[in-house]
């Protein structure tokens, strides 16, 4: 399994702007927290968070996001994970979500959105001001951060768990990365 700190090195190495590494790690942060709410592997689940847009960068399109993915990662972590990240950009690669860690990642990659545009719109720009109530009002408000896909994020369900437990458990997740955010 591939260290933290040895994907960190290498999104660097293939990710340019700071606001993409940000949401990659925002994506982890999430993905970290409901593995260990689900009894997963956490250190899998968080490596999959972070690595799941190192091609986003180099791609024509999200036509071809994670096929160049699959060419970065291939030899440096599993193909089962290689298939989980494809799974994220299903539309594309039709690698569909069906396990837990790929309904996970889609579920969690447009909750990252939802969440940092919320904090965005806060007095403080703080993950820490966010409360969950808060977060349901701009889930249900379609005009507000429209790219984060409430269908995705509605995923969650799958998983066992309800809208308002996701959102409790993306918000913890976040916070503890909000430091790397600059939220």
């Amino acid at each position: 399994m591939m260290p933290k700190e040895e994907a960190l090195k290498l999104i660097r190495d293939y990710v340019l702007k700071e606001n993409n590494i940000k949401h990659m790690v925002a994506v982890s942060g999430i993905m970290r927290e409901l593995a260990a709410r689900l009894g997963e592997n956490v250190a899998e689940w968080e490596l999959v968070g972070l690595l799941h847009d190192i091609d986003f960068e180099r791609c024509n399109g999200i036509e071809d996001h994670t096929f160049v993915a699959k060419e970065i990662l291939r030899g440096k972590i599993s193909d089962h994970l290689i298939e989980v990240i494809m799974a994220h950009n299903f539309e594309n690669t039709k690698v569909p979500p069906d396990s837990a860690i790929k309904k996970a990642l889609v579920a969690s990659d447009a909750l990252s959105g939802l969440i940092v545009a919320t904090a965005l719109v806060m007095p403080s720009k703080k993950i820490a001001e966010i409360k969950r109530e808060t977060l349901i009002k701009k889930f249900k408000s379609k005009d507000f951060a429209r790219g984060a896909s409430r269908e995705r994020i509605l995923l969650c369900s799958e998983l066992g768990l309800s809208l308002e437990e996701f959102m409790d458990i993306g918000l913890e997740g976040m916070k503890k990365v909000a430091a790397e955010l600059g939220l």
